[in-house]
C-alpha cells in the first residue's frame, strides 16, 4: 500500500522532523554512508484478513511460578526458587492475534508436566498453543489424540542468543628474578589473561511471547538483566482433536493453552535470522 504520512526518527524512535511523501513514497536524500529513520503509516490494504478466533483451555494449575518484590517463592519457577516478578507478569497475553489467560498471582499459576491429559474445546479449531517454558532446556514429547508433537521447551531465563563468546582464565605467572635483584629478593609475579577456548554463538528459535527484564530470587530478591521469559508453542490438531497429553518431565511449566482456528497453512516468507554462513 501507498504511504500515506511519514516523519523521520532517530534511534529512540523520537520524532525529530517531518519527511517528504511523494504520489505514495517516501522521498529522502542521502549523505555517504548517512543513516536516516523514518516511521511511515500505509494506507489502508485492499486485502483484509479475518483476526483468528481463539479459546482459553482450563487448566489444572498446580505450582505458583511467580512471586512479588521482597516476598518468599512458593514454590517459584526452578529448582532454586527463583520466580517469575509477579508485579510485571500481567493476566492476558496477546500473542499475534492469539490471546492466553493466565492463573492468579497469589494462587497456584502453572502446571508441570507430569504426564497427565486434558480434554480440548469442543470446535474446529485447527491450532493448539502452549504458553510454556522450563527449568533449563527440555526436548520433549507431546500427545494430541495419539499424535506424537516433539517440542524443544526453553528455558524460562538466561540468554534467548548471543555471538560467540571468547573465554578468558586469569591466572598468576611467576616471573624471572632481575639481573641486577639482591640475594633473597620478594619472588615477582603478574596475572595473566589466558585465551581458554570459544563458546559457539547460538539463537533459541521458540518465539518469546512475553518477557521480563529480572527474576526474583527464592526470598524476592530482584536480580536484574537476569531475564524471565516465556515461550508460545504452536501445535497442528487434527480434525476433531479432544485431548493432549503432556510429556512427564517434571522441569516444564504450562503457563496457558488456548485453541484457534488459525490457519495452520501460514507459514513465514523468510526466516529473519543471519546465519553468518560464508559465501
Amino acid at each position: 500500500a501507498n504511504v500515506i504520512a511519514a516523519r523521520e526518527v532517530n534511534g529512540q524512535e523520537m520524532p525529530v522532523g517531518k519527511a517528504r511523501v511523494i504520489d505514495g513514497r517516501v522521498v529522502a536524500s542521502f549523505m555517504p554512508y548517512q543513516l536516516r529513520t523514518f516511521s511511515v503509516r500505509l494506507a489502508s490494504s485492499a486485502t483484509k484478513i479475518r483476526r483468528p478466533r481463539s479459546e482459553f483451555v482450563a487448566l489444572p494449575f498446580d505450582r505458583s511460578v511467580t512471586s512479588h518484590d521482597g516476598a518468599k517463592s512458593m514454590p517459584g519457577f526452578d529448582a532454586a526458587g527463583r520466580a517469575i516478578p509477579a508485579e510485571m507478569l500481567p493476566r492476558d497475553i496477546d500473542y499475534a492475534g492469539i490471546h492466553f489467560h493466565l492463573g492468579a498471582e497469589n494462587a497456584a499459576n502453572a502446571v508441570v508436566a507430569h504426564g497427565q491429559s486434558f480434554t480440548l474445546p469442543a470446535g474446529e479449531h485447527k491450532r493448539l498453543y502452549l504458553l510454556a517454558a522450563a527449568d533449563g532446556d527440555q526436548r520433549a514429547t507431546f500427545i494430541v489424540d495419539g499424535k506424537p508433537v516433539d517440542l524443544t521447551i526453553q528455558n524460562w531465563t538466561g540468554y534467548a542468543g548471543q555471538w560467540d563468546n571468547r573465554l578468558w582464565t586469569t591466572k598468576q605467572e611467576t616471573l624471572p628474578p632481575r639481573d641486577d635483584a639482591p640475594p633473597n629478593a620478594p619472588v615477582r609475579t603478574r596475572m595473566a589473561t589466558v585465551f581458554n577456548g570459544l563458546a559457539p554463538g547460538f539463537i533459541k528459535r521458540a518465539p518469546i511471547a512475553w518477557l521480563a527484564s529480572h527474576r526474583h530470587t527464592a526470598e524476592g530478591a530482584n536480580e536484574p538483566y537476569a531475564y524471565s521469559y516465556l515461550f508460545a508453542y504452536a501445535i497442528d490438531l487434527p480434525p476433531g482433536a479432544r485431548t493432549i497429553t503432556l510429556p512427564d518431565n517434571d522441569k516444564i511449566r504450562i503457563l496457558a493453552a488456548t485453541v484457534s482456528d488459525e490457519d495452520s497453512r501460514l507459514v513465514e516468507a523468510q526466516p529473519l535470522y543471519d546465519t553468518l554462513i560464508r559465501r
